[in-house]
C-alpha cells in the first residue's frame, strides 16, 4: 500500500477487519481518517461504538461520525441522528436524517 493512500489503507483495515484483526485495522483506518477518507473516519466509529479492538467511547464514536458526515458519507449522517435521538435531541436527529436522505 502507498504510504498516502487513503483509499488504499481503509481498504487494508477493512481486511484486517474482516480477519478478526482488529489492531491492525485500527491503525490503518487510523491513517486513512488522517489523510481525510471519510469510510476510515466512519469505520473508526463503528469499531469505538461496539468495542471492537477499542474501549467503548462515545465520544470518539461522535467525533469519527461527525468527520464522516461533513466529509458527505450519509450513513454517518444517519448514526448521528440517531446518537441526537437517543439522546432526546429530536431536532438535531431530524436535521441529520434528512442531511442523510439527500446525499
Amino acid at each position: 500500500v502507498e504510504a498516502k493512500d487513503p483509499v488504499a489503507t481503509s481498504q487494508m483495515g477493512e481486511i484486517h477487519y474482516n480477519e478478526g484483526d482488529y489492531d491492525g485495522a485500527l491503525q490503518c483506518w487510523e491513517k486513512a481518517a488522517e489523510l481525510g477518507n471519510a469510510l476510515a473516519h466512519f469505520s473508526l466509529s463503528m469499531l469505538y461504538r461496539e468495542g471492537e479492538g477499542v474501549k467503548k467511547d462515545e465520544k470518539k464514536m461522535v467525533f469519527h461520525l461527525e468527520e464522516a458526515a461533513f466529509d458527505g458519507f450519509p450513513a454517518a449522517r444517519y448514526n448521528l441522528g440517531v446518537v441526537e435521538e437517543e439522546h432526546g435531541r429530536m431536532d438535531r436527529a431530524v436535521k441529520h436524517y434528512i442531511i442523510g436522505a439527500n446525499h
